[in-house]
């Protein structure tokens, strides 16, 4: 229940350009919630060699599939104009960064 509601907060709150600041806000607390917050600071790990152990290979899988959950969470809570422009990116951290390229400045701003 309670992750549907904050899934909901970022359907209700779609990132429109003007509204970056509560958008980055609201999206940090789901990604926090679901532990996907990490995937805006890390690289993803090396792609595992043939002989790599489990470990290397889970981890990867890992940051894969969060990724993948993560860019969703981003793209479901972009216009659809946005949604056009990042539909390419193949990362949450790669899109976060095209975002606050374009639109970070209004953050100070609004403080």
């Amino acid at each position: 229940m309670a992750q549907d509601s904050l899934s909901s907060i970022l359907n209700q709150n779609k990132l429109t350009g003007d509204n970056f600041a509560d958008w980055k806000r609201k999206l940090l607390i789901v990604l926090s919630f679901e532990k996907y917050k990490y995937l805006l600071e890390k690289d993803c790990p090396p792609i595992p060699k043939e002989n790599a152990s489990s470990e290397e290979s889970l981890a990867f899988d890992s940051w894969v599939n969060s990724n993948e959950i993560a860019c969703c969470y981003m793209m479901v809570s972009m216009n659809n104009v946005l949604q056009k422009q990042h539909e390419g990116y193949l990362n949450a951290r790669d899109i976060m960064h095209n975002v606050e390229d374009m639109f970070g400045g209004q953050s100070v701003l609004v403080r």
